[in-house]
């Protein structure tokens, strides 16, 4: 068939509405469709998203029953396979599989089908690791329409083979998007079907409904395509779908084959209302790592279904990227709190049980510290307490081995003591530690947890590149040729609308953050360097740490963010950085990009070759970042106005909610490398984002000599 005709219903189920009303439209738009299929006996219908087949079960079984009955007679054709049309670029590949696996049981049990077409119609670009993704958990298809033929007008047609690392999916752009209009314009879709591509191509398809705030499609549309078909050839044009579509496309011969992303649309989406990004990935984060906790006491993560939903739900392409109302995010933001504290909980519960399994032999108590990672780690460790321990009793391991230790600020300036020190933990397992108050060493005096100002220079601490300073000693060095400037905190003017239309960079820089003060302080353990910077009445805080036995620096970055519509860029300098191309860590492998200035989605590592090696930069909490020869800047924060959108014009008079205000934090670990090595990378990686819990057992383990409040 020429010109396969798609029925279809895109549904934000949030947007500039919050989820309940999604979940009205929901219901109404599928009750509209299972009349239109009552009255049209030769139409079909389309439909993604199992989470609202879900909630058509939930809230109105009847209608359910109905929508199944048009499933098994092939006129309601569900696509997707995924939870939600989620955001491709920046959730994590458990997430990819999670979606299908979830979803993929759902459409089994109900309807007795695998999903085999991916539907991501509006979704806003997709990164080149997708296809492997898909072709690994069942899928064979897919639909999208972001990047636009304007956008990316490389692609070598609308219909590809797309492939990444051997793997492929038959793609195809839609090439007027998955709806005509609200109001039908008839001559203009004339225009559209009659339009070369359709005349020339011997498969093609046309899709039409009314789209994002549900509704499937009219009467009205249905009676001009019944019109439309009727004056066309025998078999030439008719109702079909999506599945149908493909299968008939992929007898053509000599379909073009595409490597690569599918970029450039809408790249503010990348990094505004970052609160929201962050909610995600530390759900993402805290399921990942509740699962391996719930393994290592002998259970599966049956029990995190429910919050797994939540939190596929909430990478819907309209959520995550920031792109909704300023109340659904309030919403979200409430949603995957409660994602994280199901997983604090069922972690500590699982890791309590392990932990009990095996009696405390040390009378003043244990610190046991956990690594769920399936390899061993040496890594930072802290642990703190609210016991006032002897200031001057050894600190052990389980086997009695004496660490060396550092008391370091604690988390509050009350009763409670933190101590910090480098040691390995074993895979899928525990350390414990304890101090000794039967053996007594010689320490520092409390006071030397507390920084010292410093006037531009750092002798010891092996930090001075960052601040500026000069450099003397051998170790100080090998650290300036890191980076060949300090790091600098730049501000950069935003004049787009919040998804960035018709941006692919953002270079405008307006100024940058100019240092306030510098301290230091130096240890056993670590060295530190802390400065304070401000930009008008935004200040922010560095705090550069170099341990002594572990390689690269490690940064945590805190900033109180009062502009708008404005951008918080890192740069880095890296030396000897001339290399046309940077590798990023993607869901489902790394990808290579070119070092053009363009702004790109960001997961948690980046390395820029230099011809001494390469520079990787493993990060928490920024989403964007960008790249020229000699220069890498991370996106940290993006205030815009929540879901302003060109044409659309701002009026100055008038109140806005401007996204990202307030407290922002994000974690570094500059990594210098002789060479690239992404298995290395990745656990790397792994190694920065596990949190380490201690599980404190004994019963005298809060009984130490001390003073309370």
């Amino acid at each position: 068939m020429r010109i396969h005709l798609i029925p279809n219903s895109h549904i934000d189920p949030v947007w500039l509405w919050d989820k309940c009303e999604g979940v009205d439209e929901v219901l109404n738009t599928f009750r509209s469709a299972c009349d239109r299929l009552d009255e049209y006996p030769s139409l079909t219908f389309a439909a993604s998203s199992l989470q609202f087949y879900e909630w058509v079960q939930q809230y109105d079984p009847r209608l359910f029953e109905r929508l199944a009955g048009k499933v098994h007679e092939g006129r309601w054709e569900i696509v997707g396979g995924w939870w939600v049309e989620a955001d491709t670029n920046l959730p994590a590949e458990t997430s990819f599989i999670k979606h299908a696996e979830i979803s993929q049981a759902f459409a089994r049990k109900y309807f007795g089908r695998e999903i085999t077409v991916a539907y991501l119609p509006d979704s806003f670009g997709h990164p080149a690791t997708l296809p492997k993704i898909l072709a690994r958990t069942g899928f064979k298809y897919l639909v999208f329409g972001r990047p636009g033929e304007k956008e990316k007008p490389d692609l070598p047609a609308n219909l590809f083979q797309w492939e990444h690392d051997g793997h492929r999916v038959l793609a195809y752009r839609l090439k007027y998007m998955y709806s005509q209009g609200g109001t039908l314009d008839k001559d203009r879709v004339l225009s559209r079907l009659n339009n070369q591509e359709y005349k020339t191509n011997p498969v093609n398809s046309f899709f039409f409904g009314v789209g994002d705030h549900g509704g499937g499609p009219s009467i009205a549309e249905i009676e001009f395509y019944n019109s439309f078909i009727g004056i066309q050839p025998a078999g030439d044009a008719g109702y079909s779908t999506c599945l149908r579509f493909f299968e008939e496309a992929a007898a053509r011969p000599d379909i073009p084959v595409y490597c690569g992303d599918l970029h450039m649309h809408a790249v503010g989406c990348y990094s505004v209302a970052r609160d929201l990004k962050d909610a995600v990935r530390r759900s993402e984060q805290g399921l990942r790592f509740a699962a391996r906790a719930l393994d290592m006491n002998g259970e599966t993560d049956a029990c995190l279904t429910p919050a797994w939903k939540t939190a596929l739900f909430n990478q819907f392409h309209d959520i995550l990227p920031g792109s909704c109302s300023p109340e659904a995010a309030d919403q979200a933001r409430a949603e995957l709190g409660g994602v994280q504290s199901a997983c604090r909980d069922a972690a500590y519960r699982a890791l309590k049980s392990v932990s009990l399994a095996r009696p405390a032999r040390v009378r003043e108590g244990e610190f046991r510290i956990f690594n769920t990672l399936p390899f061993d780690v040496t890594v930072p460790l802290h642990v703190e307490s609210f016991g006032y321990y002897h200031p001057n009793a050894a600190f052990r391991d389980g086997d009695g081995n004496e660490l060396v230790i550092q008391e370091v600020l604690p988390s509050v300036r009350c009763a409670n003591r933190r101590w910090e020190f480098v040691d390995s933990l074993p895979a899928r397992g525990f350390k414990l530690y304890y101090f000794d108050d039967k053996t007594l060493v010689a320490r520092p005096v409390p006071d030397a947890v507390h920084f010292q100002p410093v006037d531009g220079s750092l002798p010891d601490a092996g930090l001075s590149q960052f601040g500026g300073a000069t450099v003397s000693n051998e170790r100080e060095q090998a650290l300036q040729r890191v980076l060949d400037a300090p790091l600098r905190f730049l501000v950069l003017d935003d004049p787009s609308d919040t998804w960035g239309h018709d941006m692919d960079r953002y270079d405008t820089v307006e100024g940058a953050f100019e240092l306030i003060s510098s301290a230091a302080l130096s240890g056993p353990v670590s060295d530190r360097l802390y400065q304070r910077w401000s930009y008008r009445s935004s200040t922010l805080e560095a705090i550069y740490t170099r341990y002594r036995s572990l390689p690269g620096v490690y940064v945590e970055l805190a900033v109180n963010w009062t502009e708008k519509r404005r951008i918080l860029k890192i740069e880095f300098r890296p030396r000897a950085a001339d290399a046309a191309e940077m590798m990023m860590q993607g869901a489902g492998g790394p990808i290579t990009r070119q070092a053009d200035g363009k702004e790109l989605p960001l997961h948690h590592w980046v390395w820029v070759p230099t011809r001494e090696g390469g520079l990787a930069v493993v990060q928490d909490g920024a989403f964007a970042c960008d790249c020229t020869v000699g220069r890498l800047r991370l996106t940290f924060v993006r205030s815009s106005v929540y879901g302003f959108h060109y044409p659309f014009q701002l009026n100055p008079a008038d109140p806005q909610r401007f996204t990202d205000q307030g407290e922002h934090r994000m974690r570094l670990h500059l990594l210098p490398r002789r060479k690239l090595d992404v298995a290395e990378l990745e656990r790397y990686s792994d190694a920065f984002l596990e949190p380490y819990p201690v599980i404190r057992e004994g019963a005298q383990l809060t009984s130490f000599l001390g003073h309370q409040p």
